[in-house]
């Protein structure tokens, strides 16, 4: 797995974020390394998100056929994993400063092996950032922000939710594609993804995903 990618357990992403800071998001990617035995399988995948334990939103799809090992990165906007029918997170509708979001993987044909992920993000401002570390709302490690340079405006953003992540945006985390590609045990692969309406606010979970 790159080494820009925050490793987690158990399949779940989590962390805390105050209405500043969640304003700053654009989007996850996510990095799964999953094994195939016993012959080619199907893999598909399951992305369930909440926030504050309530249930916002499930992503269900298919990765393909595979007989060995692989590794699969998708990019997702911020708004389709937490915002209710992909719009906004309403932090007034909760009496908390600070939210819990979390995002757990499930994978059916194979065994998830690692689990990672990158949130790509706005600059933060300097006492923005202060409050993150003090507060341990999130791995800083984990933050992709943008740069305001110039050569960088021009490269375009993810263009849908569904798409797997360019070229270009993981040149701007410093991610070394061809590494990934010269390794034979590993496989860049991307699937398409339905956004599945099974939103349940009166379901309420406790994320236990590390963010360290």
């Amino acid at each position: 797995m790159p080494k820009e990618f925050v490793l987690v357990e158990d399949g779940t992403i989590s962390f805390m974020a105050s209405q500043n800071l969640y304003d700053k998001f654009l989007g996850l990617a996510l990095c799964a390394i999953f094994g195939v035995e016993d012959g080619k399988k199907e893999i598909s995948f399951d992305i369930v998100t909440h926030v504050n334990g309530q249930r916002r939103n499930v992503l269900s799809g298919a990765l393909g056929s595979f007989d060995s090992d692989h590794m699969w990165i998708q990019y997702l906007k911020s708004n389709v994993l937490w915002g209710l029918l992909e719009g906004g997170v309403d932090f007034g509708q909760i009496d908390e400063k600070y939210l819990q979001f979390c995002l757990t993987l499930k994978l059916s044909g194979g065994t998830m092996k690692k689990l990672g992920y990158v949130i790509r993000c706005r600059q933060l401002e300097d006492d923005l950032k202060v409050v993150v570390e003090d507060n341990q709302l999130v791995n800083l490690d984990s933050l992709c922000e943008d740069s305001q340079e110039p050569e960088d405006s021009k490269i375009d953003p993810p263009p849908d939710w569904g798409s797997p992540l360019p070229r270009e945006y993981l040149r701007k985390c410093h991610m070394h594609i061809e590494e990934r590609e010269a390794n034979d045990s590993e496989t860049y692969e991307t699937g398409s993804i339905e956004y599945v309406d099974e939103t349940d606010e009166t379901e309420s979970v406790e994320c236990s995903g590390e963010t360290d």
